[in-house]
């Protein structure tokens, strides 16, 4: 059994289900989808029936949206780790059809929101970023401002602009990029979260690398 108590307790300052649903995307990040069994299935105990509706659609959404910061082979691995744990009960609760649709693509509308949470993020360096990464490829700035920021990462219908940036802390976390843990620490805070969720996420993180370091020794 999960010990839970321990995350509780790292991730205080973060409401419910959101800490698991942190912990769930660091879990991702540090290849450890057992501790994402682990994890629902102690969820299964301590949450109501609806807030473990509202953690699987939580986590799955964060886990779809770090796509772009972990990678596609980690996130179908932990995300068969969750579905797999779910009860059935649980699943008969959740969605049936995807969000997402062509009739949703409206290329000049997504670029336009993935531009707008780009500046939330990087404020006055997100020209500096955006020539940087222009000047090395024009495509990769490309995806990463519209297929990246504005179809994926800006889409705030289930996992909001803040809640995203203190799952995408707890996907960096584990990854060991500084610089980019860094800039979404501070990207975090001008989207509204503050210094004790911030730290909170982090702590949620570092309890996970322990972990999952653990596992494997």
């Amino acid at each position: 059994m999960y010990n839970i108590s321990q995350l509780n307790a790292a991730g205080a300052a973060l409401g419910l289900p959101l800490r698991y649903v942190v912990a769930v995307t660091a879990m991702a990040a540090a290849n450890a989808p057992e501790l994402v069994s682990k994890l629902t299935c102690a969820c299964e105990h301590s949450l109501s029936a609806s807030e473990m509706v509202q953690f699987v659609e939580l986590s799955r959404e964060s886990l779809l949206k770090m796509v772009t910061t972990i990678g596609t082979p980690r996130i179908i691995n932990s995300t068969a780790a969750l579905m797999d744990a779910v009860p059935e009960t649980i699943k008969e609760r959740l969605p049936k059809t995807s969000l997402r649709c062509k009739d949703d693509y409206n290329y000049d509308a997504i670029r336009q929101r993935g531009l707008d949470l780009w500046k939330g993020v990087y404020s006055k360096q997100a020209e500096k970023l955006e020539g940087k990464i222009g000047g090395w490829y024009p495509d990769l700035l490309e995806v990463i401002q519209t297929d990246l920021y504005g179809r994926i990462l800006s889409d705030c219908r289930i996992l909001d602009a803040k809640s995203t940036e203190l799952c995408t802390i707890g996907a960096l976390f584990p990854s060991n990029v500084p610089a980019q843990l860094k800039s979404h620490v501070i990207g975090a805070g001008r989207l509204g979260a503050s210094s004790d969720e911030i730290e909170a996420a982090k702590a949620i993180a570092k309890l996970v690398c322990i972990q999952a370091t653990a596992l494997r020794d």
